[in-house]
């Protein structure tokens, strides 16, 4: 399994079967679109690989609030369980963005990736303004030799499995809705940063995880506290309590951060890849009137979590105790 910045080295290159799309959140629908690419390619003798882009386009063709449902691991990750082999990480620049449908076809995916068979979206665009479209994709695909085969729409309760539907279920706190689209619970994996420590003065260490790159100007498309279970620590699945937003209590900068109290766990976290898995809403985000408000807020926010997960009582009244 090869990920790769870009198009390959033309030494590199094999006759490939690909999909091509921004895979946020590696939904059912994306996971039925995969499926095909591998059985394609073995049927052909191909190499199933996926074609997407990062930053997400949106961030920088356009105004409107961009949320984005996946970390770049998990879409990684994701989409190589999915038994795809090779991943191109188009880099979605200016260049990019420039690039005309006609020559994004001759340029990247047949002289930079030798594409013999691609799968895409019904609703695919692509190329500068998305004035590319199947129609164009099919004609290409007939003057340079390789099969288009427009993927199958996937529904659920009478509607399309889609991003923007997820995001919404998330928006509003429905995370079994979104679960049922994702064929999977929520989740989100990174390494654990350093953080400014204000938890540690408060009595709840948290593990910090930032979940947008920096300079990015996306926002996660969950935000808010929840009860959260967390892998990565050792054998065993840990349980918490989870923020993620800006802190607007402590901080008027707006960095994006998923702040994570594990309950009855001492250890050194610094530098782990850990996933927190969401199981439940407890509330939005809050700016509260100081230090004070914040602690009892997080004290009930964690005696909430406890009473959704099935863990034992917190052993100390107050704020949840625990130590990185």
């Amino acid at each position: 399994m090869h990920v790769f910045r870009g198009t390959p080295h033309p030494l590199l290159k094999r006759p490939s079967a690909i999909a091509i799309g921004n895979f946020d959140g590696v939904h059912t629908g994306h996971r039925a679109l995969l499926e095909s690419v591998v059985q394609a390619a073995n049927d052909r003798g191909l190499v199933p690989s996926v074609v997407t882009f990062e930053p997400h386009p949106k961030e920088l063709v356009g105004s409107a609030r961009v949320e984005r449902l996946s970390t770049l691991r998990d879409k990684v990750e994701a989409i190589l369980d999915a038994g795809i082999q090779r991943i191109y990480l188009l880099p979605f620049n200016k260049r990019m963005a420039s690039l005309s449908a006609q020559d994004f076809v001759r340029d990247v995916l047949v002289e930079g990736i030798d594409t013999c068979w691609v799968t895409v979206g019904e609703d695919f665009r692509f190329g500068s303004d998305r004035a590319g479209n199947v129609a164009l994709l099919e004609a290409m695909g007939r003057e340079l030799r390789f099969e288009t085969v427009v993927a199958p729409t996937l529904f659920h309760t009478n509607a399309r499995v889609s991003s923007s539907r997820i995001r919404e279920a998330l928006e509003e706190g429905d995370l079994y809705e979104a679960s049922l689209m994702l064929g999977r619970r929520y989740s989100m994996t990174g390494r654990v940063i350093h953080g400014a420590e204000l938890g540690r003065t408060i009595g709840v260490p948290t593990l910090n995880m930032a979940p947008i790159p920096p300079g990015s100007r996306a926002e996660p498309a969950l935000k808010g506290v929840y009860a959260v279970t967390i892998d990565g620590l050792g054998h065993a699945t840990q349980k918490g309590v989870a923020s993620i937003g800006v802190k607007p209590t402590v901080t008027n900068e707006r960095r994006w951060l998923l702040e994570t109290h594990v309950f009855d766990w001492q250890g050194d976290a610094y530098g782990r890849i850990v996933r927190v898995n969401f199981v439940e809403k407890l509330r939005d985000e809050k700016k509260f009137s100081g230090l004070e408000e914040l602690k009892a807020a997080i004290a009930e926010d964690a005696r909430r979590a406890r009473l959704v997960l099935g863990c034992a009582p917190s052993p100390e009244a107050g704020v949840d105790s625990g130590m990185l």
